[in-house]
């Protein structure tokens, strides 16, 4: 899987807490994302693309979980 997170300062604060979840199979499950993540942070959001399939965005509500998602799961 890749991640990356939007940390750009003239975005919103929203952006900055959206982390993009890529290189998932097609039967990615809404739950085990959420299981996954949650480790870092208390999650606002979990959307997981159907069609086309294959990644997601997890929004955290705090930017510095976001950060540390993708620190911790990058890669994995």
């Amino acid at each position: 899987m890749s991640y990356y997170s939007s940390s750009s300062r003239s975005s919103s604060r929203n952006a900055e807490c959206k982390v993009y979840v890529g290189d998932l199979g097609e039967g990615a499950a809404k739950g085990e994302i959420e299981r996954a993540f949650e480790y870092y942070g208390p999650l606002r959001s979990v959307w997981v693309a159907r069609n086309p399939p294959g990644f997601a965005f997890v929004e955290y509500e705090d930017a510095r979980d976001a950060e540390d998602a993708v620190k911790g799961m990058d890669g994995k």
